[in-house]
């Protein structure tokens, strides 16, 4: 959610392409998505909530991979199971969050939705947050076409670390909003 990445993208995540001094990730060409071969590397700027994942996570020596469930040796494979797991836990919490609320919990419905509708949700947000086009895009890893794939070959790294950052913080706010500024008057006493 933090990086808009594709899924696979971000699960096959390496050690080798995390340079925490750098405070850059860089995903190589095999691992990106491109036509006839055209894929190019995509730089990650490393905000400090993505560095905070990478760094949570367990060190294993077995082999190169972060998000593992063989101790580094295979990335983690997020198939329909998983997805399907997730589903259910999701529609859980939120008919727990109805009940809570005095709602009907078998009211409520859980939409269907797919790992990609992530990254429209950032790209939308990202638009919201007044995060310029092509800034939007080079943080989607979308490669330019046309004139401006011939004359614009600036790699977008300071601007693709600051729309990060916007999104990093709305992202915070939704998951846990600041408290209400308002203040209740009493009512004087006579």
């Amino acid at each position: 959610m933090l990086t808009a990445l594709r899924l696979n993208e971000a699960a096959d995540a390496q050690k080798s392409e995390l340079s925490f001094s750098g405070r850059l990730w860089t995903i190589p060409a095999e691992r990106m998505k491109g036509i006839d071969g055209e894929a190019k590397s995509h730089a990650v700027p490393l905000i400090d909530a993505i560095a905070a994942i990478f760094k949570s996570l367990p060190q294993f020596s077995d082999g190169p991979y972060l998000f593992t469930t063989t101790f580094g040796k295979k990335p983690v494979w997020i198939g329909n199971l998983v997805k399907k797991r997730l589903d259910r836990r999701m529609l859980r919490t939120l008919r727990a969050l109805a009940r809570r609320r005095g709602e009907d919990p078998s009211a409520v419905k859980m939409p269907r939705w797919t790992n990609h509708d992530i990254r429209r949700t950032v790209r939308s947000n990202l638009s919201r947050l007044k995060v310029a086009e092509e800034v939007r895009e080079a943080v989607l890893a979308h490669v330019r076409s046309g004139i401006k794939a011939t004359y614009d070959h600036h790699d977008y790294l300071d601007e693709k670390r600051e729309a990060l950052e916007l999104w990093a913080a709305r992202l915070q706010s939704i998951v846990d909003p600041p408290a209400p500024n308002v203040v209740p008057l009493r009512r004087a006493v006579q």
